[in-house]
């Protein structure tokens, strides 16, 4: 149980890189624009969702079965960038639809900051985990 939260984060680092590396480029490339924009805003919508939630379980279990602060803190600074994400998805699908491409611009980029530094922060809780067991 005390390695569940090492397991879930490494799960998030998978599907970061996954949908970063792999699916998201190759959606922009092989699908026309039309298409690849409703599956994306389909899709990423669920991607935070996903890392937020797995996160969320990784915090509660180390609240239950440590007093690990640091991964608490990653934890928790994860759940909470990934729920911002999530939050200001419709406000980037409503800027990109009324061609607000300064707002939309800001916003994206704000989102591609959020996921790297949570990808950042599960880099770390795995790389620190076994230095505090």
């Amino acid at each position: 149980m005390k390695n569940l939260p090492y397991f879930f984060t490494s799960i998030s680092i998978g599907i970061i890189l996954f949908q970063c590396i792999v699916v998201a480029p190759a959606i922009n490339k092989l699908v026309n624009s039309g298409d690849a924009s409703v599956f994306l805003r389909d899709i990423w919508p669920k991607f935070f969702l996903i890392i937020a939630i797995i996160s969320l379980i990784s915090l509660i279990i180390i609240i239950i079965n440590s007093n690990r602060n640091l991964f608490k803190y990653l934890s928790f600074l994860s759940f909470l960038l990934m729920t911002t994400c999530y939050l200001i998805t419709p406000v980037i699908n409503n800027a990109k639809d009324s061609l607000n491409e300064q707002l939309w611009s800001t916003l994206h980029l704000l989102t591609i900051i959020l996921t790297a530094l949570t990808l950042i922060f599960n880099i770390l809780t795995v790389y620190y985990w076994d230095s505090k067991n």
